[in-house]
């Protein structure tokens, strides 16, 4: 599979066909994802008709994307196709209109492959919690891609698509990117709208990109940024043209990197250690000043993400109740009952255990003690971390703690924990592949930077991305 950048360029040119890249998409798909299981739903019909419209454009007026091939999680409305957040309860939900991205997408020319597995309403880090199937990680089938956006993510990994969308809640675009060795993009909160995506944690949640390198990132964020009137949080910023700034051949000889000394304090996969140690090396030969960092408030990450996400789930799910849209159970005797029923045969056991717990943390006796106190600690992490970066430019850490595991194993609840502080802060994160393990896994190490530093993130990331060693144009033998 072409870089996206560059058959943008090709299919412009009318040196390629877009009508080619998508067959070829296709039957890419239809050779792998019987084992891999990365895509719910396909929409080859409609994304041949719109590849060839774009071939036969003449106009002469080419979109920022026009005619490339991209996956979207399932958790994103496209108006008048199925959205189903891979639950029972939207099976026969219909999106009545676009998601804001969706609509910038449409506008940049882009073509849609399908929609890709995701755990259920994107609670979970492994892509099993899904209603419909388990999607496996591309360069070993037995083993998880990493979730919610584990679709997506296996879907780019394997070569299925160029590019895909994914939502981050808590690391999940930037944990499986870094489970299948490509590029998971968070942006700062309010850079992109979350209008038209299914709501998990409303103060965590961002839509991001997946892609095979960082200037494929840099391209699908520049089209996809932007003011929108209808996310109350969407910052109203000009448009930005991300992929200008990654040509500093400079940046990394002016750069200081953080990396916190609570990194130490877990314990991490002695491969991971390793390889990320190779990193800060490769860092500190290009001149890049590694700095300690301290931010003691980074062990209260699993707890406070558990508890105010769990909330924030309790609060958004509530509209899901079988009256309005969605599953309705024909079981149910009275109204209340009703609600009871069609949330119980439809929602699965990760689902119903957040919603419990959420309800639990937001109850009269225990909104101060638990929710309250945590939004207090929450703020108290978003300053040790702004005082941490007159330290320094950016904080540097693994991608994750763990490698991944064989499916129905566990990952612990420190894993993500750096991902993590990204959603809770509402920073800017991007994991970036280094290096493969002995087993032929691959593994991925994380820049995350303040707020709306998200130009030189890029820059930065698209600069270690040069030095890693790590070969982006392989892919996986399945």
């Amino acid at each position: 599979m072409i870089r996206a950048k560059e058959l943008r360029t090709k299919i412009c040119s009318g040196e390629v066909k877009s009508a080619d890249v998508v067959k070829e998409c296709f039957s890419c798909i239809k050779e792998t994802d019987p084992k891999v299981k990365a895509f719910l739903k396909l929409n080859e019909t409609s994304a041949l008709l719109q590849a060839q419209q774009v071939d036969k454009n003449e106009n002469k007026k080419y979109g920022l994307l026009e005619g490339v091939p991209i996956a979207i999680k399932d958790n994103i409305m496209i108006k008048d196709e199925s959205m189903t957040s891979a639950s029972k309860y939207l099976e026969h939900y219909i999106s009545p209109y676009d998601a804001t991205v969706i609509e910038k997408l449409k506008d940049a020319g882009a073509v849609f492959v399908g929609r890709t597995n995701m755990d259920e309403f994107a609670m979970g880090g492994s892509t099993e919690n899904s209603a419909y199937q388990k999607t496996a990680n591309p360069w070993n089938i037995h083993y998880i891609p990493g979730g919610s956006s584990g679709g997506s993510a296996a879907a780019v990994s394997a070569g299925m698509v160029p590019f895909a969308l994914g939502s981050d809640t808590g690391g999940s675009i930037r944990q499986p990117a870094g489970f299948c060795g490509i590029v998971g993009y968070k942006p700062s909160y309010g850079l992109i709208s979350r209008y038209g995506a299914c709501a998990l944690a409303s103060s965590f949640d961002q839509i991001g990109t997946l892609t095979k390198n960082v200037l494929d990132a840099a391209l699908l964020t520049s089209a996809i940024a932007g003011k929108d009137y209808r996310d109350p949080v969407c910052q109203p910023n000009d448009w930005i043209d991300y992929t200008s700034t990654l040509n500093d051949v400079n940046i990394l000889k002016t750069l200081k990197i953080g990396i916190p000394k609570q990194l130490f304090d877990y314990k991490t996969d002695l491969e991971i250690t390793k390889y990320f140690n190779e990193a800060v090396s490769k860092l500190k030969t290009e001149n890049v000043q590694i700095v300690e960092i301290d931010i003691p408030a980074y062990k209260y990450v699993p707890a406070l993400y558990k508890v105010i996400m769990c909330a924030e789930v309790s609060a958004n799910i509530a509209t899901f109740d079988g009256i309005r849209y969605g599953y309705r159970s024909p079981n149910g005797v009275s109204l209340n009952d009703q609600y009871s029923k069609s949330r119980s045969e439809s929602l699965g056991y990760e689902v119903k255990k957040r919603i419990l717990f959420g309800t639990y943390v937001l109850g009269a006796k225990n909104y101060h003690r638990c929710y309250h106190q945590a939004q207090k600690v929450r703020t108290l992490l978003i300053n040790q971390i702004t005082q941490a970066y007159k330290e320094c430019d950016f904080i540097f850490t693994p991608a994750t703690l763990q490698m991944p595991i064989k499916f129905r194993e566990t990952l612990s609840e420190e894993c993500d924990i750096f991902l993590t502080a990204a959603n809770l802060t509402g920073l800017c994160g991007i994991t970036v592949p280094c290096s493969f393990t002995a087993n032929g896994m691959p593994m991925g190490v994380h820049f995350m930077g303040s707020r709306f530093s998200d130009a030189k993130l890029f820059a930065v990331a698209n600069a270690f991305e040069k030095i890693s060693g790590f070969d982006i144009d392989k892919y996986p033998t399945i």
